[in-house]
């Protein structure tokens, strides 16, 4: 059961890396319109995002080992 939700934890964070590297390169291509910062922001965002999916399915993997 952890496997899954560590398997999980890793897709969902290279589908973050993926959003953010898309992000980067969308900025790239305006030219850098948007302030460095708007970017970090995002990715930043991002990561706190994928923090709280792992400790929502750590939470799910205890409550299921509870239950057993």
């Amino acid at each position: 059961m952890d496997e899954t939700y560590r398997m999980l934890g890793r897709e969902h964070q290279a589908d973050l890396d993926r959003e953010a590297q898309k992000w980067h390169r969308a900025d790239e291509v305006r030219g850098g319109r948007h302030a460095p910062s708007a970017v970090a922001d995002i990715v930043q965002r991002l990561k706190r995002a994928h923090v709280v999916l792992a400790r929502f399915a750590a939470f799910v993997g205890r409550a299921a080992r509870a239950e057993a």
